[in-house]
């Protein structure tokens, strides 16, 4: 196979046009150099053992370690496993089961036992080859499933590429631009859009392991966030708001923004933020367009190249930038009989084509935009001692858009009185902390019995109106 047109581009980048600056330890890379020592990290998983095809999986901050661990594994052809950084044990090991990484670069090898793991890449003799891994296949990206068990859906460089030159031609995203990239890249939005979006454009980016309620650099063009980080701005926008009057570009995705923070955001700055919508499956669906009417609570248009239909009420789309399929656990149900893909987001257009996402048939809890699977949290509160039954859901939150919270049957047998009670409650909340923190819930109550309809399936909605008073 060919070289993927991906590499080919970057690989046509001029060595010496800056690249990254990594705010955390104040250091900045050239195209060059960071192509070198993708070639070093190459070298050094070669020694080791991994070959084009292998699995590697990544638990890293933001910062180089992890942008070379990635480079390296490009360049020799093995396929990327980035893995959640908050995640423990618990949520990893089906992940692990799936993707049977040959190698693993994460701080705490505890997390990975009877796996060959390294606290970061090393460097080896270059390896220049840069060959296409087969099928194409670039990494794999695990979704929070809504049965519990995380999703893989493998990515290719066409997916990418194709999207990627959507995406920079409706957002006019080229060479002269400079994104501010707090977000993790574990998951689509930072990896895919932040950085493979902006190398592939021989842009430049400023890289921050965590993000910060500090107004932009100046240096800084173009911010990509979720509704947390704006709510969590708006008081530095009243503050400071020439920061971001200057900004070419802000965007939101990963839950919806809200019209109330996108107007006030539109007060202070004169900016409106740019909403857009996509999922791991499918890279980007739809943005709101840079140069036209941006619709506070749409999630735009359909982005060159995507076709999206509604059908039944829920988004389903097709297009060079949807994956195959889940691997190695295949979902009959992801596609319908005539090739579209199920978003399992309920929504609807307007007069002019904006798509307004009105709810999900999934049962995820959207959480600081992280994807959060009840039926996960479900599973390890079910272990505990003296509980009968759980069922978990999501209530409002006006800073992360949504929180877990749970609602659990004792099991009367062995719990019976208050202090029984308690004991219960310490037990979940020690639980709670096998899981990385936003999963965890904010709120639990005991409860005689959970709403579930005449098959036994949990009502999620009942729960939240019924168990925790929600309208």
């Amino acid at each position: 196979m060919d070289r993927p047109e991906f590499l080919t581009r970057l690989l046509e980048i001029p060595p010496d046009r800056p690249a990254l600056h990594f705010a955390d330890t104040d250091r900045s890379t050239t195209y060059g150099e960071l192509l070198d020592g993708g070639a070093r990290v190459a070298g050094w998983l070669h020694e080791r053992g991994v070959k084009p095809g292998d699995r590697v999986g990544i638990q890293l901050d933001n910062g180089l370690p992890l942008v070379l661990a990635h480079l390296g594994c490009m360049a020799l052809g093995a396929v990327r496993v980035p893995l959640n950084r908050h995640y423990k044990a618990v949520e990893l090991a089906p992940i692990l089961e799936d993707a049977t990484p040959r190698l693993v670069i994460a701080e705490d090898p505890s997390l990975f036992p009877g796996l060959d793991v390294h606290p970061e890449p090393g460097l080896g003799p270059p390896l220049r080859a840069w060959p296409s891994p087969p099928a194409d296949v670039t990494a794999w990206l695990f979704t929070s499933g809504t049965t519990g068990r995380p999703k893989g859906a493998p990515q290719t460089f066409r997916m990418w590429t194709a999207n990627l030159d959507s995406l920079a031609e409706a957002w006019q995203f080229d060479s002269n631009c400079r994104l501010w990239l707090m977000l993790p890249m574990f998951h689509t939005h930072g990896l895919v859009l932040g950085l493979h979006g902006t190398l592939l454009r021989g842009a430049s980016a400023r890289i921050s392991a965590h993000f910060s309620p500090a107004p932009p650099p100046p240096d800084v063009t173009d911010v990509y966030g979720v509704p947390t980080f704006y709510h969590r701005w708006i008081p530095t926008m009243a503050a400071q708001p020439d920061a971001f009057r200057r900004l070419r570009l802000m965007v939101s995705g990963s839950d919806g923004l809200g019209a109330a923070v996108s107007d006030e955001a539109f007060r202070l700055t004169g900016q409106r933020v740019l909403e857009r919508y996509g999922m791991t499956e499918t890279v980007m669906i739809c943005s709101n367009p840079y140069a036209g009417e941006r619709r506070a609570g749409t999630v735009g248009l359909p982005l060159p190249g995507v076709a999206l239909r509604i059908s039944e009420g829920e988004v389903q789309v097709q297009g060079p930038s949807v994956f195959d399929g889940y691997h190695p656990r295949p979902d009959a149900e992801a596609f319908t009989t005539d090739g579209w893909f199920r978003t399992g987001d309920a929504g609807e257009l307007d007069e002019a084509g904006y798509l307004r996402l009105v709810g999900r048939k999934k049962d995820l809890v959207i959480v600081g935009g992280v994807n959060v699977s009840p039926a996960e949290v479900e599973g390890v509160i079910r272990g505990v001692p003296g509980v009968a039954d759980v069922g978990c859901c999501g209530l409002p939150d006006e800073d992360l858009g949504e929180v877990v919270v749970a609602a659990i049957v004792p099991d009367r047998a062995k719990v019976d009185g208050p202090q029984a009670e308690a004991e219960l409650l310490a037990a979940v909340a020690r639980a709670g902390l096998l899981l990385s923190g936003l999963k965890r819930p904010r709120q639990v109550v005991l409860v005689g019995c959970l709403p579930r309809n005449a098959l036994g399936k949990l009502q999620r909605n009942r729960m939240a109106q019924e168990l925790f008073g929600q309208r």
